[in-house]
């Protein structure tokens, strides 16, 4: 997909170079469509809102329901299913050591280690509509309707909308934000939320915009704590500054400040406001985790890397020793797989190519200019204050950087909006005006090529997490285990075996994970262990069809 993306672009340069205006000519409908519903304010909400539902209907013929694969995903699943339950956390099941697995605690309770805002999100979708991934689908909707807004805090409708839009398409059609569990879109929204209260909050005094600065901030602080904390670090300084007066910092970043006023105004319309969200969160977050690990102040992310990891969270400190492991599975993956730290090159290498590519890199080279355009140094510093979080981790995915997404695509419609500018000012003879419609037109090819390659019998190679149109995770010899079982009557239990546990790919593909409440699952999930642990699972579970499967070869032999 990457070598595709640069094949576009360079068909969208070779036709302006023989062709001059032919992309201008191409685009200019669709730009007036945009003009005219930016014009439009709430038209313009409804198409932020609903566009991502309308592309992702439009790309179902490619993308059906996903179904999860990745380890990550079956840890938010088993969130979902408790919290839709109605439960905070599960207790620790007597046969817990054949459930040990990646990113699940078993003890003290039986529950995800990650925090919790992508399983309400998921938890939403199984209760209201008994389908999970609507839950993805809905949090993916209110981010692109949260860019909108956050977007219209600092430049005209029509590129609010263009931003919005292109949320939709980058992350809201082919992407793993829309087509897996894991997640990324609820600390995109938290990051909107901040980027666009800010400048209200400085602007205009309301205690609505306070509110929703302090809602962006406990969407972080639950979905992604430790990057959130680094992007709302600049906003704090910020809003002390403008506390005790510092107006002229405020407004070289951009911001058109009103003066603070007496301090019962500060306190009425911003402190109050925001200590009415954050300490509910903060006592709700301590409840859950005292739920959770038995301890109010220690995450439960914190205690499964007790529990197994070896590896460190910032890449200064050595790892520590192993601790004993139940398995072979969960030996190897945490004392080989996962210590297997990328380079820095490599990392940043996954970030661009999936936030910004080919495609979006010519308007972020504009960045050049960020010091002349006030509105630009805050984005940046944002964005710099994201980078120096993600730098220092020892691991590194897509969605750890999801709080920086509006900020980052803010500088990109910035450098879109300075590209037009200079070629308007190089006149109507310039004879390559058409490099402004090169970027809107290389995403629109890129959709046609995505949806073209299943017609042609190409298959997009399963790239996640890197590429924003990639072609998924590939096959799952879990999923046709579990659909040749839900085809038999009765429960199961399968006892899972993996005969090449030292495959990095089979590790990835891990197959023991279960619902919250394990006894009453149509099928349960298990390590095959040694002779006499797993007779004593088999008679736990006496009143079930007994199978051992070969994660290798996904091949299911009755044992009862």
């Amino acid at each position: 997909m990457l070598w595709a993306e640069v094949g576009v672009i360079l068909l969208a340069f070779a036709s302006e170079l023989l062709a001059p205006g032919l992309l201008t000519s191409a685009m200019r409908p669709l730009w007036k469509v945009g003009v005219r519903i930016g014009r439009r304010p709430k038209i313009a909400w409804a198409v932020a809102f609903t566009l991502p539902l309308a592309l992702r209907l439009l790309s179902w013929p490619v993308n059906k329901f996903p179904a999860p694969t990745v380890q990550d995903e079956f840890s938010f699943l088993l969130m979902a299913d408790t919290f839709a339950s109605g439960r905070v956390t599960n207790p620790t099941h007597p046969m817990w050591i054949h459930f040990e697995t990646m990113h699940v605690l078993q003890r003290p309770t039986y529950a995800s280690m990650y925090p919790v805002m992508q399983g309400l999100f998921l938890a939403l979708g199984q209760r209201v509509a008994h389908a999970t991934w609507l839950g993805v689908w809905l949090s993916v909707i209110l981010m692109c309707g949260s860019f909108y807004w956050a977007f219209r805090a600092w430049m005209p409708a029509v590129w609010s909308l263009a931003g919005a839009s292109l949320a939709a398409v980058r992350l809201g059609m082919f992407s793993y934000w829309m087509n897996s569990y894991c997640g990324g879109a609820p600390a995109a929204i938290g990051g909107a939320l901040v980027l666009g209260a800010l400048p209200r909050v400085l602007r205009c005094h309301r205690i609505r915009d306070a509110l929703l600065l302090a809602t962006g901030m406990a969407v972080l602080a639950n979905s992604r704590p430790y990057e959130g904390f680094f992007y709302c670090l600049p906003v704090t300084v910020l809003l002390l500054a403008w506390i005790f007066g510092g107006y002229g910092l405020c407004r070289w970043f951009g911001f058109n400040v009103k003066p603070a006023g007496s301090l019962l105004h500060i306190v009425s319309r911003l402190i109050a406001p925001v200590l009415i969200v954050l300490l509910p969160v903060a006592l709700a977050m301590m409840y859950y985790f005292w739920r959770v690990t038995g301890d109010p102040l220690k995450m439960p992310y914190v205690v499964s890397a007790e529990q197994y990891s070896i590896t460190p969270l910032f890449v200064w400190q050595n790892l520590r020793a192993a601790p004993h492991y139940n398995n072979e599975t969960l030996q190897y993956f945490y004392t080989h797989w996962n210590i297997k730290r990328p380079s820095e090159f490599g990392r940043f290498a996954r970030y661009w190519c999936f936030y910004i590519g080919p495609c979006l890199t010519l308007p972020l080279a504009m960045v050049w200019t960020a010091w002349k355009d006030r509105k630009m140094r805050f984005f940046l510093l944002l964005c710099s204050f994201s980078v120096l979080a993600l730098a220092i981790e020892w691991w590194g995915f897509p969605q750890y950087a999801a709080p920086m997404t509006a900020a980052l695509y803010a500088v990109i419609l910035q450098g879109l909006r300075h590209v037009r500018a200079a070629v308007a000012q190089l006149g109507k003879h310039f004879r390559w005006r058409g490099i402004v419609a090169l970027v809107p037109a290389a995403i629109v090819l890129m959709i046609g090529v995505r949806f073209a390659m299943p017609a042609l019998s190409i298959v997009p190679m399963p790239t996640w997490p890197t590429m924003w149109a990639a072609g998924g995770h590939g096959s799952s010899g879990r999923l046709r285990v579990e659909s040749a079982l839900a085809n038999r009557p009765g429960k199961h239990l399968v006892l899972v075996q993996y005969i090449d546990h030292n495959n990095d790919e089979s590790i990835v593909d891990e197959w023991v994970y279960n619902r919250a409440d394990i006894d009453n699952s149509a099928i349960v999930w298990a390590h095959a262990l040694d002779e006499g642990q797993n007779e004593k699972l088999i008679q736990y579970f006496k009143d079930r069809r007994i199978w051992i499967c070969s994660s290798k070869d996904s091949k299911l032999v009755p044992l009862n």
